[in-house]
Parts: structure tokens; sequence; C-alpha cells
């Protein structure tokens, strides 16, 4: 499902996986991995797929969906589906997004061409943590990935002194901001999505940024500072350095609600790498080629933090410090929280495999 800004085409705990990444075509499409062709949007009234070229329709797509393109072949397109098996759908029943060209962050970037990919964490059966009264994280992930969106899709003021984020003509919209599943997808936008999807979404669209939006769960001790986490893909240059100025202006917008905060062993801006193999552990991370992070906002296994998570309040708090950190990282050559250095780690994490997930079809 998507959400994009005003000037793009309308009708893309942190994860792990042992899923395989897309990275070639099935026999009898040309790869275009840099082509100009970068994302399908499914329109109105859906799009029949098929597992074959000239096959029979195996399902017909959700409305609103938007599909990774991996290869072309004559009129037939090879996508990755939110599940992230590719199939292939006719070129003349989807709208095409063309790849953006990613331009380097820094002083003089051009906001208003920046594209971004806002990735909501978990959905549909893969609830996320839980909090003590029952609420999903999926859901509180969602409603702030919204405000992001939001935020970035419409010119906007800030007052650097106060971190007040308010519309104005300071900063631009962006060109482009796609959102990985929301509102206007199936069942409101509480879906499921494989990792590759998540990621290919990015890469297919020449993403200047990829931003996971999370809340954390089993704390294991406390600060007078919120324990916020920012993971950064240890092997996409300036990851790190989007981690630590989102991290810092989390530090900022949620410090005010609380005087005591849960907390993991280590915080602050992080990478956490696979002892073995030295790559990226959370699969998102390691799939993207664009400058990506996992935002941990609040521990929502915590009562006064759950609690928190359900105001209006501090949902914008959180969303408008990743919007502030963005703006810093695309437009700056600033630094924020200092990073630490990736952190060998062999645990687990609490996602579902994709092997029973299911492709939202057409009502």
């Amino acid at each position: 499902m998507l959400l994009a800004a005003a000037c793009a085409p309308a009708p893309g705990g942190g994860e792990g996986s042992n899923s395989t990444a897309v990275t070639s075509p099935t026999p009898g499409g040309v790869a275009v991995p840099d082509g100009p062709a970068g994302l399908a949007i499914v329109p109105q009234g859906g799009a029949d797929i098929s597992s074959v070229i000239d096959g029979p329709t195996s399902y017909r797509s959700h409305e609103n969906l938007l599909l990774p393109i991996v290869s072309e072949s004559g009129e037939w397109l090879q996508v990755v589906t939110t599940c992230s098996s590719e199939e292939w759908v006719r070129r003349s029943d989807v709208e095409i997004v063309a790849r953006s060209a990613a331009a380097s962050p820094g002083p003089g970037f051009d906001l208003s061409n920046a594209v971004i990919v806002v990735d909501p964490g978990h959905g549909g059966r893969d609830k996320g943590a839980k909090g003590p009264s029952g609420s999903n994280e999926k859901d509180f992930n969602l409603s702030i990935s919204i405000l992001l969106h939001n935020r970035l899709a419409a010119p906007q003021d800030i007052d650097w002194e106060t971190g007040h984020v308010r519309p104005g003509d300071q900063y631009p919209a962006v060109a482009s901001v796609w959102m990985t599943r929301g509102p206007e997808g199936p069942d409101d936008g509480d879906f499921e999505l494989g990792l590759a999807y998540r990621a290919d979404v990015a890469n297919r669209a020449g993403a200047d940024a990829l931003v996971a939006i999370h809340n954390n769960s089993s704390p294991t001790g406390t600060l007078s500072t919120p324990g916020s986490d920012v993971f950064y893909a240890a092997s996409s240059p300036g990851s790190d350095r989007l981690a630590s100025l989102i991290h810092e202006e989390l530090m900022r917008g949620l410090s005010p609600f609380a005087a005591s905060w849960s907390a993991g062993g280590v915080n602050g801006p992080q990478a956490r790498i696979d002892p073995e193999t030295g790559d990226d552990f959370y699969g998102l991370l390691r799939r993207s080629d664009s400058s990506s992070v996992i935002v941990e906002g609040l521990y929502i296994s915590t009562a006064k933090e759950e609690t928190l998570l359900g105001t209006s309040l501090v949902q914008m708090a959180y969303a408008d410090a990743v919007y502030r950190g963005l703006i810093r990282y695309l437009t700056s050559d600033e630094s924020g929280t200092p990073v630490i250095e990736p952190i060998p780690f062999s645990g687990t994490v609490g996602s579902p495999s994709t092997s029973s997930c299911v492709v939202p079809t057409q009502p």
C-alpha cells in the first residue's frame, strides 16, 4: 500500500529473516536493477497476477499496493509481492513510477527532489511487541508513520531552538514519500510484509533514505533520558550519520514526557552484525541499498511508555523527531549522538516467518 507526496504519482523491535532477497530475474526476464523501471502501482480495482509470463491469473492483487519491479519481458513485468515472492503482471495493468537517481546528502541538497520510504514495522498477523494492556506495536508503528509521512509530504517550518515543527515554507515537501503499508491499503494498512519486499520498495524507488518505525520491548534497566535505539545499516554509507541525527532528535523530542525511561543494555545509534559473516544482523538493513535505519522509539512493554505511546502528543513528538533528523541528514553535514561501533550479535527476533504470508487480494 502507498501514501505518496502530492508531487509524486499516486493511483514503499527490528526484524530479521532467513528468507532470500530478490537478486535476479527468473528465466525470460531482463533484470532492471538500475534501469528506468522502479515501482508498479496497482490501480483502483486491482491487477491480475500470474506466476509465469502469459500464464493463467493466480489472483487479483489488491488496489493501492506497491510492487517493486525486478525485470521485464515485453509487456510483462516481474515484480516482488508483499510476501517477497516473484510474480508477473502486465505492464498495461499497473502504473509505473521510474526509479529515482539518489543524490548525495549535505549542504545544497534539493529537498524537493528527495525520495523517502517510511516502513511501519510489523503488520497483519505479525503484531510486534505487546503492551501490558494488550496494545500491539504494529498499530502504534503505523500511526506514527502516517504522521511522519504527512510532515514529509508538505512544506514545513522548524524552530531549531525548540524543535517545534509547523506548516510553512522553510523546508519544501519531498518529491515522493512512500509507505510500505498505510491506511489506503488492505485492512486499513494492517497486513503482513516480507523483509525483502520492504527493502526492495526502497531499492527500486531509488530512495534517499529508508526509515523503519518500531517500538521496543524487554528493557534491562532505566535511564533518566529516553532509552530509544536507532539501528543503522553498517553496510550502507550514511546510515550511521542518519541514525545519530534521528537519535539526537528523539532525545530532544521525547525527554519532556518523563523523568525515568526503560532502556536496554546498549543505547544509542548502533549496528548489530552477524558474528560469523560480518553482515548486518537485521534482514531489512542487510538488504537495503539506501541509507537505512530501524528506529525503536519507546518501550511498549513498559506500562508507562505504553500509555505515552497511546497519546497523540507523544506520537507527534516521535514523528517530528524523525522528521527533523531526516532534514538535518539530507540538507547538512552535521552529526548527532556519537555512533556506537558495530556490535556482533547472535540473538533472536520476534517476527514470524513469511512462509504462511498471504498477498492481499482485491475483494
